[in-house]
């Protein structure tokens, strides 16, 4: 496994495609890298969204990579090719209301559930998500892969949902980067970045 000099951080979008390939047993770079007590406790908390999502509104039978599930105008403006040649010392983990944490070659089902939208029983997931403990989550996450830099570019509800992370990050460098608007104008320009830092492994 190549070192991870810089994670980028972004957010999922509440647009996703349908369809894939048969569910099975796959890579899950986020459950791998955390320490076991972190691990049991993400895997827990992904157990409770799933079992308490309403009604289809998660289709478990086929899957997609996380970057090809999504197809907000941010995942549109990241061009196929920036994914396929990515810099090996980069990686892309997506806020997800689904998985709390996913990293962007993580096989994932199709579903409806969104950091930014208000689902029962949850109320609004990424307040649920803060609450039951992903900052300390995704801090775990950076503190065992230990890259060099961590590069933030979540819109606003999905930096709630993580909110405080950054406090634990001795040693490792953080880029908080916002567009003017923050919201749906922004997301070309997030993308853009994204593809950037994809192809040069460089913030």
């Amino acid at each position: 496994m190549s070192r991870i000099d810089v994670v980028v951080l972004i957010p999922e979008s509440t647009r996703k495609r349908s369809g894939g390939e048969p569910a099975r047993e796959g890579e899950d770079g986020i459950m791998s890298a955390l320490p076991a007590p972190a691990r049991r406790k993400l895997e827990d908390l992904r157990h409770e969204v799933e079992s308490k999502s309403p009604t289809r509104s998660v289709d478990p039978g086929k899957v997609l990579p996380a970057y090809q599930r999504f197809d907000g105008n941010m995942y549109h403006s990241i061009p196929r090719d920036a994914w396929d040649r990515r810099s090996p010392a980069v990686e892309v983990v997506i806020a997800s209301g689904l998985r709390g944490l996913v990293a962007s070659r993580d096989p994932i089902p199709a579903y409806k559930l969104s950091m930014a939208e208000s689902m029962p029983p949850f109320g609004k997931l990424n307040r649920w998500w803060r609450g039951a403990g992903l900052p300390d989550l995704l801090a775990a996450y950076l503190l065992a892969v230990r890259p060099k830099a961590v590069v933030d570019l979540l819109s606003l509800e999905y930096r709630e949902s993580v909110s405080g992370y950054e406090n634990r990050l001795a040693g490792i460098k953080r880029q908080q980067i916002d567009f003017p608007g923050m919201g749906r104008g922004s997301q070309p320009l997030r993308g853009e970045k994204v593809a950037e830092i994809l192809r040069t492994g460089q913030t």
